[in-house]
């Protein structure tokens, strides 16, 4: 007796599950015959994740699968329909129709599809399939809060996001961390982490170091790249456990296998300072440049600073500056301050005091005491940019109160003197004494002018 479509889908599934592809695939074809959805989706599965097919050419897998999951689609299966709506998306093996895609892709979600609900979710967030008149973030929320309460782990980690990001909806730490916590319960990897991210900040909850590494060493068992960075770090710091640099290492190569940028980075300061390892500038160097080049911001200010300062290498001040022109232009405040010097100096590149200003300002406004101090100087001299001794003053009171003792010493000149403010001994006294306090010797010597 000949077993029906529904027995041979059944037995396909046991095969599969013994990684018995092939075998699996021969049901399949023969459900398929019947003119079985499930095999036919089946069988697109197969040939798009290369399980048990003879086909080595990825493009030829493509229009196969496609086709599949195509005629799956038409017979109503939601699944399929969701993998056919992705085919149109993009093109594969089938024309590029974003119509047709966002058809399927509703066909699919009426029939509680999660995949397709966070797909529409995705795209709901670019703008696509959304009217002009609509919020692209509101609409992507509510498509994820549908995946969610369906019980969906990817739904509930974006509905989690959302609520952390104030994303479409108010921002609701404890309502992130309770939806991060349904999709960790399930063990998706990016919930753990960030789940960890908040029980390591006390965003939601209060902070504890202790859970925050438990999180993150099991978001970094699933391979999450940067939950490994992470746990590397713990172990370094002794953040929510003992130190141990073997553990650390050992986790940031294997952040670094995975291509997480910061790990690489990790890895060459412990080679520069020889912590945990040899001292070695040569690795640290090659650690830096592949960390660099994969978008580590602090990589390209450390090379920076080991050009700048011929660290394991000769002197090079322009390539120096370009590292710190990489950095700086990502936003990070130490690197425009190094950048600013050298324009100012003229040293590496050609002096331009105007972009030197321009520099200062960013790292100032990002609060960087040190650029705090030399944008006040510029304006009280009006060099780069118009004098301006209110602003000086101002940018030096920043400064200053952050403990710079430059710019308290600065301060207590402005109000001995009336620059940018009235003349007030009293508050020049107090502004010497605190820089003197910390040893600068200009300010004891202005204290004993004053008497």
């Amino acid at each position: 007796m000949n077993k029906s479509a529904e027995e041979l889908c059944k037995e396909a599934e046991r095969l599969f599950g013994e990684n018995k592809h092939k075998d699996a695939i021969a049901l399949w074809r023969d459900a398929a015959n019947e003119n079985c959805a499930q095999a036919l989706y089946m069988l697109g599965v197969c040939y798009n994740f290369n399980l048990g097919v003879d086909e080595p050419d990825e493009a030829k897998r493509g229009v196969i699968a496609s086709d599949y999951f195509v005629k799956a689609a038409e017979l109503g299966h939601a699944d399929a329909q969701c993998f056919a709506g992705l085919c149109y998306l993009h093109g594969i093996g089938v024309e590029r129709d974003e119509t047709a895609a966002l058809s399927l892709l509703h066909k699919a979600a009426k029939q509680d599809c999660t995949q397709a609900i966070n797909n529409l979710a995705l795209l709901c967030d670019k703008g696509v399939g959304v009217e002009s008149d609509q919020d692209c973030a509101t609409e992507c929320f509510k498509w994820f809060k549908k995946s969610a309460d369906l019980g969906d782990p990817t739904g509930q980690y974006y509905v989690g996001k959302a609520y952390y990001d104030g994303h479409g909806v108010a921002c609701d730490y404890s309502e992130a961390v309770k939806w991060y916590e349904l999709s960790a319960r399930q063990g998706f990897a990016d919930a753990l982490f960030c789940l960890g991210e908040c029980y390591d900040d006390g965003d939601g909850v209060e902070e504890n170091a202790e859970d925050a590494f438990c999180l993150y060493l099991l978001a970094a068992q699933k391979n999450h790249a940067k939950a490994q960075c992470y746990v590397g770090y713990c172990y370094e710091n002794g953040a929510g456990v003992e130190r141990n640099m073997r553990e650390a290492l050992r986790w940031y190569e294997l952040s670094a296998q995975n291509n997480y940028f910061q790990a690489y980075c990790n890895l060459g300061c412990c080679y520069e300072r020889g912590d945990g390892v040899k001292r070695d500038m040569k690795m640290a160097i090659a650690m830096y440049e592949r960390g660099a080049e994969l978008g580590s911001v602090q990589a390209a200010y450390n090379l920076g600073n080991v050009y700048a300062f011929g660290k394991g290498v000769k002197v090079d001040l322009p390539l120096a500056v370009e590292y710190y022109t990489r950095a700086a232009e990502s936003g990070m405040p130490e690197a425009q301050y190094n950048l600013g010097q050298h324009l100012h100096k003229g040293e590496g590149i050609e002096r331009d005091d105007e972009a030197a200003a321009y520099w200062f300002m960013q790292a100032a406004k990002r609060g960087d005491s040190d650029a705090q101090f030399k944008i006040g100087a510029f304006y009280m001299d009006g060099i780069g940019v118009d004098e301006d001794e209110r602003l000086g003053f101002e940018w030096f009171e920043r400064s200053a109160k952050q403990g710079d003792s430059d710019a308290q010493y600065a301060l207590g000149v402005c109000y001995e003197n009336g620059n940018g403010v009235d003349i007030d001994i009293a508050e020049a006294r107090k502004w010497y004494g605190r820089a003197a306090a910390q040893g600068n010797t200009a300010a004891n010597k202005a204290l004993k002018k004053l008497g």
